[in-house]
């Protein structure tokens, strides 16, 4: 029980740490290309997909933007946090980053809760 509650406590200070800068910019950076692999599928066979094309093609949409989603806050948390260290050192970057991805994140939401309605909810509603 103790390796899980120090497992829980180091995923937690990975995601609000004061020193989580990086590590949430790369795991933001690892949900955008999550993502753009189920973009790709979804380009390739708009409709009609082969079952396991479909499948692969809901599996990285969604846990893309769920990433995305999930670590636009900690790093536009961590971004300015004055003791952070892994904080990038131009003033540029350090501007910019926060920007872009707090710009971006309402979009990343609004394209999650579409894919949810085209994945899971559509066959629902529709009955088929």
């Amino acid at each position: 029980m103790d390796a899980i509650a120090r497992g829980w406590r180091f995923l937690l200070e990975l995601y609000l740490g004061d020193h989580g800068f990086r590590a949430a910019l790369l795991a933001y950076a690892i949900g955008f290309w999550i993502f753009g692999i189920g973009a790709v599928i979804f380009l390739v066979w708009p409709e009609n997909p082969p079952p396991v094309a479909a499948f692969f093609r809901g599996l990285f949409t969604n846990i893309g933007l769920l990433t995305l989603v999930f670590m636009s806050y900690p790093v536009l948390r961590c971004s300015f946090r004055t003791h952070d260290h892994t904080r990038p050192k131009s003033r540029f970057l350090r501007i910019m980053v926060p920007t872009i991805i707090g710009a971006l994140a309402p979009l990343y939401l609004v394209i999650l809760i579409a894919a949810f309605v085209y994945f899971f909810a559509e066959p629902v509603i529709t009955g088929g």
